[in-house]
């Protein structure tokens, strides 16, 4: 029977109740790497560190710590690798730069330390780490040892470390239902996410939410493109996108009293009114054009 997570977090307490020379060393270079000024941490040598002082230097080099920067939903997270049998043999730590980059220094250590104790844990249990009541893997063996950490070094190890205001930041591609749900809390009929994948029958929730509400998303919201994804757009996708600016005349008379300028349609013209059209750039050949002519260039130089 591999040991359990209680098991190995015990030994793991036992390890740092009295410090060998190299756990002392290790505490000392933390200390030092958390006393410097600098804003930038270097996680790769603190983890070291730590696996050293907390972890019976069992975590170096069998888990790969990196920053990943398309990590939006939580602060950090344990990925296992499997060799070329199928067997588990390494693990991955990943930490959310988005989510960490503007945060306080603690936030950074206290994921960290919270990512060792599942890498510890994955290790030391022949990959049997529990997953808990709750499934999330923060049963019995992970508060012993977090608590245990937090009292040696003062840390904040929680069991979770998602931060909803940053978390909710990237959630940029939004969609809207307009059945029932859409009146119903705390969703309101939203579905907010960091890339763009429309709801549908790779959710968990979808079968429930045909049954219960039947409602159809609709996309409400999206960020705007980068100047490298407007270029990959095919022209058909670029013409689409380009707005129609020729719909509305604008004037730009100065108001008397309040010293601002107004807008006004065609009814506002008057035969001395002049409007100097500026030329605008075609989104598909890149040509100048008039603006009043954009719409019939595109007609007849890019027919659909």
């Amino acid at each position: 029977m591999p040991p359990t997570d209680t098991d190995s977090a015990l030994a793991a307490i036992t390890s740092f109740r009295t410090l060998s020379t190299e756990q002392t060393t290790a505490h000392a270079s933390i200390q030092t790497h958390l006393s410097s000024s600098s804003p930038h941490i270097d996680i790769h040598a603190l983890f070291e560190l730590y696996s050293t002082l907390y972890f019976r230097s069992l975590l170096h080099p069998a888990v790969e710590v990196s920053w990943s920067p398309r990590l939006t939903l939580c602060a950090g997270i344990c990925e296992l690798v499997k060799d070329s049998n199928g067997k588990y043999n390494r693990v991955r730590l990943k930490l959310s730069e988005p989510l960490l980059k503007y945060r306080p220094r603690e936030d950074v250590l206290n994921t960290l330390l919270h990512e060792a104790i599942h890498a510890y844990f994955f290790l030391t249990t022949s990959w049997a780490h529990s997953r808990g009541d709750d499934g999330t893997g923060h049963g019995a063996g992970f508060l012993l040892l977090a608590d245990a950490i937090n009292s040696h070094g003062g840390y904040g190890i929680t069991v979770f470390h998602t931060f909803h205001d940053e978390v909710d930041s990237y959630r940029t591609h939004i969609w809207q239902c307009d059945g029932p749900c859409k009146d119903a809390p705390p969703f309101f009929g939203l579905v907010k996410r960091s890339m763009n994948r429309a709801p549908g029958k790779g959710d968990h929730w979808w079968k429930r939410h045909e049954e219960e509400c039947g409602g159809t998303y609709t996309k409400i919201s999206e960020p705007e493109l980068t100047r490298e994804q407007v270029k990959k757009l095919s022209a058909k996708e670029r013409a689409g996108r380009q707005k129609n600016k020729i719909d509305v005349w604008i004037v730009m008379k100065e108001d008397g009293e309040r010293g601002s300028k107004r807008r006004h349609d065609d009814s506002d013209l008057t035969d001395t009114a002049t409007v100097k059209q500026a030329p605008v750039t075609c989104p598909i050949c890149d040509k100048p054009v008039e603006e009043r002519s954009i719409n019939q260039h595109l007609d007849d130089e890019h027919p659909p």
